[in-house]
């Protein structure tokens, strides 16, 4: 179970946010253009430090009005509208980033499995300023899942492919997602 009752005051903008969903599956959240969709996922993510409350995900306690869990303790995937790569780093080394800071591997994805699936097999080699869109957002996913996520956030991944490359894309999280049962946002 994902709980969270959150608050958050930026100028011009309150996010306030009281919900409970299930520890796995998909939940989706809707809404206008700056109605505080991306902030909300930042908060659950530890992006937001001024985000106050309390959020727990799958019996851990993220943040309560005694403790905060750091960001990268939390091991949240994430997956923005814009990839955030690394541009100093190869494709290998942007989804292998999260994975070599693991303590150990608990629930292994194959990596050349997922690669194969992703169809970036022959982008290993270049760098992020070489890929079209939709091979960004592949390689970002990548990278999110390979560092085996205890939850996996996606703000409008999809945004930057076709309609093809969504519907291959939707298919392959279904699959991931399936293997590796984590609840995502």
């Amino acid at each position: 179970m994902i709980k969270a009752n959150l608050q958050l005051s930026k100028s011009g903008f309150k996010l306030e946010a009281n919900f409970s969903v299930p520890g796995r599956g998909v939940t989706a959240v809707f809404g206008p253009s700056g109605c505080g969709k991306t902030t909300l996922l930042r908060a659950i993510a530890g992006l937001e430090p001024e985000a106050t409350g309390s959020l727990s995900v799958n019996t851990e306690l993220w943040l309560s009005a005694n403790a905060r869990t750091p960001v990268e303790l939390r091991r949240v995937g994430v997956v923005f509208q814009n990839p955030s790569l690394f541009p100093h780093l190869t494709v290998e080394e942007n989804l292998l980033y999260g994975r070599k800071r693991l303590s150990k591997v608990t629930k292994p994805i194959e990596k050349n499995e997922l690669i194969a699936s992703l169809e970036i097999e022959k982008l290993l080699l270049r760098y992020p300023t070489g890929l079209s869109g939709g091979e960004k957002q592949r390689v970002a996913l990548g990278r999110a899942l390979l560092a085996e996520p205890k939850l996996l956030l996606m703000d409008e991944p999809l945004s930057a492919l076709d309609l093809n490359g969504r519907e291959k894309l939707m298919l392959l999280l279904e699959k991931f997602l399936q293997k590796i049962d984590i609840p995502v946002f």
